[in-house]
């Protein structure tokens, strides 16, 4: 699976705030569908695709990402001052003065954005009408490669959505005659995850597997010794999931099985889609694993290039590892 920059620069470049992540979920229908692959709609809340490879006696996987980023909605348009709010986490510093573009009925229009000291997450817009109430405001798109990094606003979650085009690719009708694989897999993206978290309640309740894998990017956290370079992360716990020692412990054996670097991080705040699961009374093991990041929901994110290419091996080694998949799958009480 070669690593293709190209189609995660189409990502970033897609406009994709919560509840309005249509460019992204029309890119991906259309590259899992060219793969050959079974699309599905789940309203405006998720897509999914199975695999041209199906056996119903096989364990199933889901490996889901979300589409949204974090942006803005505006709130009020009078003479002299439009006032937006945000959609998920921004802070001001790292938003106030952005480059943004405003998605109009009509288009895009360039603007910026100038955090309101006296009303904690509302920002001033700057730009020329027209604009209406409802618009959505994302971070001006940009992308930044070297051999070694990738700098772009929304790496959270077009990392994630990236992998799932990867996968595609890997799996496809025409690759899976000469394929390993002995499970079957669902690629599945979600739809405000940054706000709500409505998608992924929607998807849990819609596709049924055995085993979910829930992609998205973290923190780089020097005090845990989780940095960029190092390897996917896998969250032993945070608001959303909480891992008993045994889980976290076998697919961290299978990691070093592979050969492939994991890290782990404990936070007991922030968290992902992986909440939705067992809120939905799903007893499906769910196991986050995420790209370490710097400058997380700004316009300048950054990862590194070669834990990409991680974890892109580590997933494809899940998927070709019906033994592995089966260990993840028995982590139940003794």
């Amino acid at each position: 699976m070669p690593f293709c920059c190209h189609m995660l620069k189409n990502l970033v470049a897609c406009h994709s705030t919560p509840g309005d992540e249509d460019d992204v979920a029309k890119l991906l229908l259309g590259q899992w569908s060219q793969a050959g692959w079974t699309c599905q709609h789940h309203g405006r809340y998720a897509i999914s695709a199975t695999s041209p490879k199906w056996h119903d006696d096989w364990l199933t996987v889901m490996i889901c990402a979300h589409m949204d980023s974090p942006g803005f909605i505006v709130q009020s348009v009078n003479a002299g001052r439009i006032v937006a709010v945000t959609l998920g986490g921004i802070s001001a510093d790292s938003a106030d003065g952005a480059a943004v573009t405003v998605k109009t009925a009509s288009g895009t229009v360039p603007a910026r954005v100038w955090a309101m000291p006296d009303r904690p997450g509302n920002f001033q817009v700057i730009c020329h009408p027209p604009i209406s109430r409802g618009d959505r405001i994302c971070f001006t798109p940009s992308f930044k490669a070297t051999p070694e990094d990738i700098t772009a606003p929304f790496l959270d979650n077009r990392l994630g959505c990236h992998q799932l085009v990867l996968l595609a690719e890997a799996f496809s009708s025409m690759a899976s005659a000469n394929s390993p694989q002995a499970v079957n897999i669902v690629l599945a993206a979600t739809a405000q995850e940054e706000f709500t978290g409505f998608g992924a309640a929607v998807l849990a309740n819609a596709c049924k597997a055995d085993l979910v894998i829930c992609l998205d990017a973290t923190y780089a956290d020097e005090e845990q010794g989780v940095l960029l370079g190092n390897g996917p992360v896998l969250t032993i716990s945070d608001k959303s999931v909480i891992l008993g020692q045994q889980q976290a412990e076998c697919i961290l054996e299978l990691c070093r099985r592979w050969c492939l670097p994991l890290q782990t991080e404990v936070y007991n705040y922030s968290g992902t889609d992986a909440r939705a699961f067992p809120q939905q009374g799903c007893d499906t093991p769910v196991y986050p694993i995420l790209l370490p990041t710097t400058g997380n929901h700004s316009p300048n994110e950054t990862v590194r290039s070669n834990d990409i290419h991680t974890l892109q091996k580590l997933l494809a080694n899940l998927c070709n590892d019906p033994e592995a998949v089966k260990a993840l799958c028995s982590q139940t009480f003794a």
